[in-house]
């Protein structure tokens, strides 16, 4: 848009024409001058051209209609230019497109074919001012720094204006094919591209020829540059103006339009609609620059408001013309070159051919044509425009093909299949064969028709290797029609043209881009330096070989052999377009190598063979390189088959090493190879691994037997295997010390599961196959989260592991989490977490009845088998970060491992830090600690370390693994270790009425000794016995029974017991008396060191824990009730072995003891014989968990009908996704169970819904729905089918089944309250409480009570404790008498914990008139509370309140008289 008071003569003839350009100019205008002369001698009248054409039969004058050329007057058309550079004057407005951003600049196509470059500094004032700001920012930081504390305030002062990520790059205001309004600020001379910007910003070196073409224009966006000339009067309704986002205010963003005293407002809403209108996620920064258009102007004309966009409304008033407008323009004039348009019947146009949507001769004088404003012409009067009528450029979209066959060229917004870029469809690079040339222009090059609607221009420059100075339309081999071979070079995105060469050498060459070299490729050697050898790879395309790819070994005058001009053949090693480089490599070991070439890690499979490059020489590993960048390590043990000191002597840099991939990291950056297994007599057993899948059932023959491991060759495939002892003698029920004894050599083992592989060491990791979960002993179904009571202890069921803790099932729908430090007393003596699928027992730590979670312990000090304080505790609970002190030496478990260190879980809410230097003693910064340690280190490690700073503000704490004066502690022997029949020595831990606890000695093992095992019958009473017994007592004690899964030990102390001990210690010596309970001792610690030591052991239980095959019956059945029935066949209670094999007390069940049996023969043949019938495969059998079908239909031969082993089946079907064998196995069920055993049928019911909620469909689930509720009690079916898809996480379903169950059972209170609790789950308590009239409405009277104190109950656990205060004090005021909503209310409120309310409660309560049974539940209930939530004070005054009531009721009860 031109600016009214701009002067079109300048005083004294001034002009922006150099002395060339005038002179060019001159000849020209003389040549058309010539041009119009000749034409008016020749010219005929329009009648008689128009007769002569017909007397001829054609009607063909340069491609126009006759129509057409008759009503054209040349004198009166406007000249049609095509833009060049030397045209383009500074000032001068012009669309834009972008093609590309880097850091400093934007680079725009502009027509006809020329490109230029917006500087970052000329983008946005907005943006400018947050680079200042940031830029003072960061002077003042490094200013700050370096002064002493006083400056301190000041930098952070600074810290809090503006950040980094406030500041919008090019990359969030521009995208790639976006169109922008520009203002040519400078057109620099060709050749020139080190020339600074305007405002003296220096660009630097351009990176390739698009950034170097760029910098001979140099555009602006800068709003205030764009819009000047646009007032106030121009932002009608509609009008398009760029602006930049200026401030972030509370409803929207201000703009500035570079308009003086006017400011515009895009809402959050509009701003929103705009970029989701874009597809684009990018958010809004101060900065930015937007395309607006206007929605509204307020009266005052300061303010306003836009939106994102544009509206393609036609222009109605003159001063809206400008670049990227959308006009409709009447044809005044058409000729070969082009058309001229009216524009609002004011200005001239003229659209060149590039620029026309359809040929010149379907246009006719008179009809409109829609098209864009490219540029504005400076210096014209009245105001002339370039115009295009391209759609794309109509659209602002960008350029598509659609469809492969028929070219036609389309937009984005069509929306049809098979779109695709011009550039996509024809990449730089492309051959073009037998391509017509549609039109010649003499001076600057030929176009050629590509599709139908696509075209290509060749630069006369390009058109052959040879100088042509000038083209002919009608002669010559560039002829107009005339076909050829092409190359496209380029693409051209405004004008929608592709850029060709028909150069014979640029269609000779392989390449023609840098990222079109593929690794592996070979040229001539261009220059020899001493930084390295350039070689011309193809035309313009060049590389570089660095002196360590010379040859394969280093050269000492590699000029010698390489000579400038010489072919050369090398192999491409680096392809980086981004910085226009490629390497290569001269060695004749990697250019004859046969391997495949690794240039990805994409491409590294485990087990394939690759040569390598050395380029870094470590102490302990090999770096190589392979291809594009990869790199790798070869660890020392594979490098190399001795052991030397160092790698250091035996590899150097730039040495070529044959190598097989052993390892990919997960992250894909490194990969882990081996030189020693990339040689011939190498077999590698990966394939043969890989064919194994974990789970498998393999058995395997006994090798070797180890301390802790038993190594196995499988069958058949006779690779090898490891197998835990432990977790053998776990499976079998036995010592570890008694398995390794039995075991020989060529054994076979069977059964066994594959946990885990391992292919780079070529091991399989198998472990017995696990036995059957035990029953679940659940508490009542109806047990809730709020009647849990801190402290007490209740049985649970570990049903899932987590990252650090272990999910234990305690009732129906009640779960807690087990964190592994809770789980022992001593960490050392329990490292894991609880197997899943075994049964525990926890005590209650924390519950919060809100977000229902619950916190459990295993600890014995919690669980009421240790007194005392925290100092008889190895290893205390750190409940605050306040417990802990610098120096303090502390154990915990590994919680994650990061690159910087550990990361420490001491306690449930205590973490604590380990940098790398803090991990090791001979840490010393080498590179081979920092990259190696990890391996080190794994998720719940036990590790010790000291505390060595304690930051309560931050609750950061750092620690030190470091080991200083820290000792390794010795682990102390566990339950598993102690067999029936083993006499030990022990201490009296505590004396209670019913017996004493014993703890052996050394360990942390201790049982109770009930009173009827402390005496004989001749001797003295067991009362008495117990007396005699004090606390830290020495007794020598008789292990009577030990349950693993219970984790309990039970001793006898009576004197029969121990009389052939008696008898045998008389018979020796002092000397034997005192000398081999000390070898045994030796040999129990050392048996105690092998059990745990921490290298191998740990981890063999994390992998059996990870077996799977375990049946997932739980979730089958999550909502169904367990079946009453004791399946026997699935019992795992006490093995059958000591059934079969009863021996009396003391016969020779001391199997630890094994020095005092050596003189003993029958003794010894005894012993034999049992540990014969302990390894009886026959009772394993019967024992071991179903694995299969067949064991499946052998328990259901002798048990049809339990539910419990249907479901295991179903689950097990599940297991190996045969959903459809599952409902299978589920309608065997429904017919084989006795119809009179209706719960155990309701259940496969229940779990065949639950099955159709996961894997069925609506209406498979609305069949099994409705046979469900015919075959049982409709309203169980109705209510269990609501609670199962709120499970599922269908709430909407849920709630939908709800309403109607309510609606058909409207008469039970149950449905009522689940629907009201279904409602406080999804926190929606208003929609639960409305429930509560409605319910009464339908309900029976005598229901009415229940339903209330029901809703009551829910608001105190997941509603408001207030409201159901309120509730409950309106029932006791009208039912007094209702002990059992007295006993509700108060245990209500003890969920609370609020003491004071209690003691109100309890005080109203007994002062009602109550018998005797219900007072002293009453007083019982109430001192249980004061003992738990309140004080001493408080249970005396219970104890006292309960004498006077007692008194009272005795007076009452005396007769007058």
């Amino acid at each position: 848009m031109l600016i009214a008071e701009d002067i079109d003569f300048p005083r004294g003839g001034g002009s922006s024409l150099t002395p060339l350009e005038y002179k060019e100019m001159r000849a020209e205008g003389a040549r058309e001058a010539e041009m119009e002369i000749f034409k008016e001698k020749n010219e005929t009248s329009p009648v008689q051209a128009s007769r002569k054409r017909l007397r001829n039969g054609k009607a063909k004058v340069d491609g126009f209609s006759s129509s057409s050329k008759k009503s054209i007057k040349d004198k009166d058309a406007t000249r049609i230019e095509y833009l060049t550079y030397k045209k383009l004057v500074p000032g001068t407005r012009i669309l834009a497109q972008v093609i590309t951003t880097t850091a400093l600049s934007v680079i725009v196509s502009l027509p006809h074919q020329m490109v230029g470059h917006i500087p970052i500094d000329k983008v946005s004032k907005g943006l400018n001012d947050a680079m200042d700001k940031l830029g003072e920012k960061e002077s003042s930081a490094s200013e700050a720094s370096s002064n002493d504390e006083e400056n301190n305030d000041q930098s952070s002062e600074i810290d809090g204006e503006e950040s980094s990520e406030d500041v919008p790059t090019l990359q969030d205001i521009f995208h790639l094919g976006q169109y922008v309004r520009a203002l040519v600020v400078a057109v620099h001379p060709h050749g020139v591209i080190h020339i600074p910007s305007t405002s003296g910003m220096n660009l630097g070196k351009p990176k390739n020829e698009l950034e170097k073409a760029s910098r001979r224009v140099e555009l602006s966006v800068l709003p205030q540059e764009v819009n000047s000339g646009t007032t106030v009067k121009d932002l009608v309704k509609g009008y398009t103006i760029p602006a930049t986002v200026a401030s972030i205010e509370d409803y929207g963003y201000t703009l500035d339009f570079g308009i003086p005293q006017v400011s515009g407002f895009l809402s959050f809403k509009d701003a929103e609609k705009g970029i989701k209108g874009r597809n684009s996620s990018r958010k809004l920064k101060v900065g930015m620059l937007l395309e607006t258009y206007v929605k509204k102007t307020e009266e005052n004309g300061r303010i306003c408001s836009v939106g994102i966009g544009e509206k393609l409304t036609e222009l109605t008033s003159t001063s809206a013309v400008h670049p990227g407008a959308l006009v409709r323009g009447l044809i005044t004039a058409t000729s070969s070159s082009g058309i001229n348009v009216q524009v609002l019947g004011l200005f001239n146009g003229t659209v060149h051919p590039l620029h026309m949507s359809q040929d010149a001769s379907k246009l006719a004088i008179g009809k409109k044509v829609q098209a864009r404003i490219l540029w504005d012409v400076l210096g014209t009067e009245p105001r002339q425009f370039a115009l295009s009528a391209l759609p794309h450029i109509v659209g602002l979209e960008a350029r598509q093909l659609h469809g492969p066959e028929s070219g036609e060229i389309r937009s984005e917004k069509d929306g049809e299949e098979h779109e695709e870029g011009v550039d996509q469809a024809y990449p730089v690079g492309t051959i073009l064969d037998n391509v017509n040339v549609s039109r010649v222009d003499t001076d600057r090059g030929l176009f050629l028709d590509i599709l139908p609607g696509l075209q290509g221009v060749v630069h006369i420059s390009d058109v052959s290797d040879e100088h042509v100075p000038t083209l002919s339309a009608t002669s010559g081999p560039f002829k107009v029609d005339s076909r050829h071979t092409a190359r496209v070079i380029g693409y051209h995105p405004l004008d929608g043209i592709l850029q060709c060469s028909m150069k014979t050498s640029v269609l000779e060459q392989k390449w023609l881009r840098v990222s079109d070299v593929n690794v592996g490729e070979i040229g001539t050697i261009m220059n020899l330096t001493d930084r390295g050898m350039f070689v011309s790879i193809s035309g313009t395309v060049h590389a570089v070989v660095w002196p360590n790819h010379y040859a394969d070994i280093r050269l000492k005058h590699p000029e010698k052999k390489f000579k400038v001009g010489k072919p050369i053949k090398c192999r491409v090693l680096l392809v980086d377009p981004e910085k226009n480089r490629i390497c290569l490599t001269a060695k004749k070991t990697l250019i004859d190598s046969p391997l495949p070439i690794i240039s990805s890690t994409a491409d590294a499979e485990v087990g394939a063979l690759a040569h390598a490059t050395v380029f870094k020489v470590s102490e302990r590993y090999l770096s190589i390189e392979f291809y594009n960048g990869v790199r790798g390590i070869v660890p020392m043990k594979e490098a190399t088959d001795t052991s030397p000191q160092t790698l250091e002597g035996l590899f150097s840099i730039g040495q070529v090493v044959k190598v097989r991939i052993t390892e990919v990291k997960p992250d894909g950056t490194l990969l882990v190879a081996s030189i020693l297994k990339a040689s011939s007599e190498f077999k590698s057993a990966a394939t043969e691994i890989n064919k194994i899948p974990i789970g498998d059932v393999v058995s395997g023959t006994i090798v070797d037997v180890h301390k802790e491991n038993v190594i196995l060759k499988l069958v058949p495939s006779q690779l090898t295997a490891l197998l835990s002892l432990a977790n053998l003698a776990n499976h079998r029920s036995t010592s570890v010390s008694q398995l390794r004894a039995s075991l020989k050599k060529d054994t076979v083992l069977e059964g066994l599961v594959v946990v885990s592989k391992n292919s780079s060491k070529s091991l399989i990791i198998v472990a017995a196959q696990p036995k059957q979960k035990p029953k679940h002993p659940s508490l009542d179904p109806n047990f809730t989260v709020d009647q849990l009571k801190v402290g007490a202890t209740y049985p649970g069921l570990v049903i899932k592991h987590t990252k650090n803790s272990a999910t234990v099932r305690l009732a129906k729908r009640i779960f807690g989490s087990l964190h592994i430090t809770d789980v022992s007393d001593d960490y050392s003596t329990s490292k894991t977490l609880p197997a899943l699928d075994s049964a525990v027992t926890v005590a209650i730590i924390g519950v919060d009845v809100s977000s229902r979670q619950v916190a459990l312990s295993t600890r014995q000090s919690q669980l009421g088998g240790t007194t005392g304080s925290k100092s008889h505790v190895p290893d205390p609970v750190i409940s605050d970060i306040k417990d802990l002190k610098t120096g303090q030496t502390v154990k915990g478990f590994v919680k994650s491992v990061v690159d910087a260190g550990l990361f420490v879980s001491l306690s449930r809410t205590v973490d604590a830090r380990v940098q790398i230097k803090e991990l090791f003693d001979q840490f010393d910064g080498a590179v081979k600690y920092v990259k190696d340690w990890k391996p080190r280190f794994e998720m719940n490690q036990l590790v010790e370390g000291r505390i060595i700073s304690v930051n309560i503000d931050s609750k950061q704490v750092e620690m030190t693994l470091r080991s200083g004066e820290l000792t390794g502690a010795i682990a102390a022997k566990t339950l598993s270790d102690f067999t029936k029949g083993a006499r030990v020595d022990g201490i009296i831990k505590k004396v209670e009425e019913y017996g004493v606890f014993v703890q052996i000695k050394g360990t942390k093992v201790s049982g109770l000794c009930h009173k009827s095992e402390l005496a004989d019958t001749s001797g003295p009473s067991a009362a008495e016995v117990l007396k005699s017994f004090k606390e830290g007592d020495p007794v020598r004690a008789l292990i009577l029974s030990v349950d693993s899964e219970k984790k309990k030990i039970s001793f006898g102390l009576k004197p029969s017991y121990f009389y052939d001990e008696d008898l045998q210690n008389e018979d020796e010596s002092e000397s034997e008396i005192e000398g081999e309970p000390e070898e045994e001792e030796t040999e129990d610690e050392d048996e105690d060191v092998d059990m745990h030591s921490p290298d191998e052991d740990d981890l063999m239980e994390d992998e059996i824990l990870a077996v799977p095959g375990r049946l997932p019956a739980a979730e089958m059945a999550s909502t169904a009730t367990g079946t009453s029935d004791n399946v026997p066949t699935l019992s795992l209670k006490a093995p059958l072995r000591w059934n079969t094999n009863a021996q009396a007390p003391g016969d020779g069940g001391d199997t630890s003891n094994s020095s005092d049996d050596e003189s003993d023969e029958p003794t010894r043949k005894k012993r034999k014989k049992k540990h014969e019938i302990q390894h009886d495969l026959t009772i394993d059998i019967q024992n071991r968990a179903p694995q299969s079908s067949i064991d499946f239909e052998r328990l259901l031969l002798s048990s049809p009908n339990s539910s419990y082993l249907w479901l295991q089946y179903m689950a097990f079907q599940l297991q190996l996704s045969e959903v459809e064998k599952a409902r299978e196995v589920g309608r065997r069920a429904l017919k084989a169970i006795n119809f009179r055993e209706e719960q155990e049928r309701l259940n496969i019911w229940i779990a065949l819904l639950n099955l159709e909620i996961s894997y069925g469909t609506e209406s498979s689930l609305d069949v099994v729905f409705k046979e469900a509720a015919r075959a049982n009690d409709s309203k169980t079916v109705h209510w269990r089918l609501a609670i199962l898809l709120d499970e599922s996480q269908k709430h909407e379903r849920a709630e939908e089944q709800f309403r109607k169950t309510c609606k058909k059972f409207g008469s039970s209170s149950k449905v009522w309250t689940l629907f009201a609790e279904h409602y406080f789950k999804r926190s929606m308590p208003d929609e639960a409480r409305q429930l509560l009239p409605r319910s009464l409405l339908s309900l029976e009277k005598r229901k009415h009570l229940k339903t209330i104190s029901k809703f009551a109950q829910l608001e105190y656990r997941m509603g408001d404790p207030e409201r159901g205060r309120t509730i409950f004090e309106g029932i006791i005021d009208t039912h007094a008498k209702r002990l059992d909503l007295w006993n509700v209310y108060i245990d209500m409120e003890a969920s609370q914990n609020d003491i004071q309310r209690i003691r109100s409660i309890c005080e109203r309560a007994v002062g009602l008139k109550l018998s005797k049974k219900k007072a002293k539940f009453l007083f019982k209930k109430w001192l249980e509370l004061e003992k738990r939530l309140g004080d001493e004070n408080g249970a005396d005054h219970v104890k006292q309140k309960a004498v006077e009531w007692t008194q009272n009721a005795s007076r009452e009860e005396v007769p007058v008289g």
